[in-house]
């Protein structure tokens, strides 16, 4: 009798088990493999030629964490975004920035907030490299929720613009099997991009910083991003006070 006891015990202790377990996975965050567009905007061409050296960029870069309230140019937002991944050979498909095996695994964001980018409207976007376009992914104004995810950093709700980079790890992998290489060669080149945001914004006379502390989890889930790109920067962008 003691027997059939524990066995009814074991059972039950077995199914609790399963039925939490059940629970669990099925109130697990949503995944997304896709982006939902709602427009597209055709940005302007880069400038090719600056009038600040890349000598006198790389003296003066600073990491400012304190914004003006005025909107920054859709030229200007097109400078820096081609700076960190805009297509330099349209034949070869090279970018501004070096990939490992020319993966290209990152993705660029654009947080814009309420008048932060003349003649764009609010929302965040993504970036597609091969045409020199922005992707209308959300609407309005979601710089403090950013903030939120972001530990709660002031700047990121105050910079007009807010540039998020993510990486595709897998994407990486599948080139090179060697996970912890792969991870590196991604992180990499996300610096690469990076420090060309900063140069790119202090010649065009606008001040960024690059951040690192974020809920990855809480991220990708707020603004549905793929589940295979992993958050890794975020710039917040705008005119120095």
């Amino acid at each position: 009798m003691e027997k059939k006891k524990i066995a009814v015990l074991v059972i039950l202790s077995i199914l609790f088990v399963a039925v939490v377990g059940v629970l669990y996975f099925s109130e697990k965050r949503t995944v997304y493999t896709t982006r939902n567009v709602i427009s597209v905007t055709t940005l302007p061409s880069p400038v090719l030629n600056g009038n600040v050296s890349v000598e006198q960029a790389i003296e003066n870069r600073r990491s400012i964490r304190q914004f003006s309230n005025d909107s920054i140019t859709l030229d200007n937002l097109s400078q820096i975004l081609w700076s960190a991944q805009g297509i330099t050979d349209s034949e070869k498909g090279l970018r501004a920035t070096p990939s490992a095996g020319q993966v290209y695994p990152l993705e660029i964001y654009v947080f814009v907030g309420t008048n932060g980018v003349s003649g764009l409207q609010e929302g965040v976007y993504h970036y597609v490299p091969v045409n020199n376009s922005l992707e209308k992914i959300m609407n309005g104004d979601l710089r403090g929720e950013l903030s939120g995810i972001a530990n709660n950093q002031p700047w990121v709700e105050q910079a007009p613009v807010d540039i998020l980079i993510t990486g595709n790890y897998r994407k990486m992998i599948n080139k090179y099997t060697d996970k912890e290489l792969s991870t590196r060669f991604v992180d990499l080149e996300a610096g690469h991009a990076g420090e060309n945001i900063y140069l790119q914004s202090e010649a065009l006379g606008l001040v960024t910083v690059s951040l690192g502390s974020m809920n990855e989890e809480q991220l990708i889930q707020s603004f549905k991003l793929p589940e295979n790109e992993n958050p890794i920067y975020i710039f917040p962008i705008g005119h120095p006070t």
